[in-house]
């Protein structure tokens, strides 16, 4: 029954967002990483954007989130996710074994990477890769590619962590993972209008608030934009709306912005005296959606002192790029040992 062999599949596995790309299909797959469970009966009913339409409509269904710091936390759920994924993207359903490439933290710890392992063969991986994300990203953005600088640098910025590698030839130089991210942002927001308005909101409309007015102080000749928000009264327990300015959103996220630009000082810091000189030649390539936040490239560039540019507007650069690291290693990969992970490098193991 598990003889078939699917087309080489590729996970990004994001807190956020999981995206999946199938060998001559392209990206197939961006679902937020959400599973819905029900509580009296255990069984999860939904997943991806399915699952989080439950979420506040339902009392007896529990959202669960199975990724969280771009790592598995749950591990059964964490394996029904990307069972799911495979067998619903691949022709036979249920006897898919493909190839399997997953992009993870380039800090990512000895536990989770055990745990990231045992979810994949259990959800029918013939053969695991662990690529940390900034290669993939790097790959995905066609910075590697000949005729580009030996020196690259990127800086993920997710939901949960910002991770910041500096390549060369292929390989880590040296990588900072750092746990802040989009998340960070939300719940700064979500503390200042309790704090001020009196009023509670949930993540959700904190991050749509972001994405509507945000932008990194200082704000400078941008016109100020405003948006509405509501949430519950903590004082009557009502419904209420209040109005949130850019100059609002800029007082709430201009602490973790500075923990996300501290965390990419922290990556750079790292390089030896040889690498540091040719950096201010390369810049640093963002990637993530929180890269996307106004100013926050013009921040980065103010205290690195190195440019900063957008490298990728649909966020598949990472999936796209660990495909083709899976394409590129073929089976000539070498497996590693189970008993000794080594995540911050390229690892590919086959299924014992």
């Amino acid at each position: 029954m598990w003889d078939f062999a699917g087309r080489d599949t590729a996970i990004d596995l994001g807190s956020a967002t999981v995206r999946m790309h199938v060998r001559d299909r392209g990206v197939v797959a961006r679902e937020p990483s959400l599973l819905a469970r029900c509580l009296h009966t255990g069984k999860i009913l939904a997943l991806g954007l399915p699952a989080q339409e439950m979420a506040g409509r339902n009392p007896d269904v529990r959202l669960v989130r199975p990724i969280r710091e771009g790592a598995p936390t749950e591990t059964d759920e964490a394996e029904y996710l990307m069972r799911a994924l495979v067998r619903t993207h691949h022709k036979r359903r249920y006897t898919a074994r493909p190839r399997l490439v997953v992009t993870v933290p380039s800090g990512m710890s000895s536990v989770h990477y055990r745990a990231l392992q045992f979810s994949a063969f259990q959800a029918g991986a013939r053969r695991l890769t662990l690529v940390p994300t900034p290669i993939a990203a790097a790959v995905g953005m066609g910075l590697t590619s000949s005729g580009r600088p030996e020196i690259v640098v990127v800086a993920d910025i997710g939901a949960d962590i910002t991770d910041i590698g500096v390549i060369s030839f292929g390989g880590l130089v040296t990588s900072h993972t750092a746990l802040v991210g989009g998340s960070s942002l939300d719940r700064a927001i979500v503390a200042l209008v309790r704090r001020e308005h009196k009023v509670r909101i949930s993540p959700a409309s904190a991050e749509a608030a972001k994405l509507e007015v945000g932008a990194v102080p200082p704000i400078g000749r941008r016109p100020l934009r405003q948006t509405v928000v509501h949430g519950r009264d903590l004082t009557t327990g009502l419904p209420r709306g209040i109005v949130l300015t850019t100059a609002d959103v800029a007082r709430a996220i201009a602490a973790p912005v500075a923990e996300i630009v501290a965390a990419i000082q922290r990556g750079l810091s790292g390089c030896g005296p040889e690498i540091s000189g040719e950096l201010l030649g390369v810049g640093i390539t963002l990637t993530g959606g929180t890269a996307r936040l106004p100013g926050l490239d013009r921040l980065i560039r103010e205290r690195t002192g190195l440019a900063a540019r957008i490298g990728d507007d649909t966020g598949d650069a990472a999936v796209i790029g660990a495909a083709d690291v899976l394409r590129s290693a073929g089976s000539q990969e070498p497996p590693a040992r189970r008993s000794s992970p080594r995540p911050h490098l390229l690892t590919t193991v086959p299924e014992q």
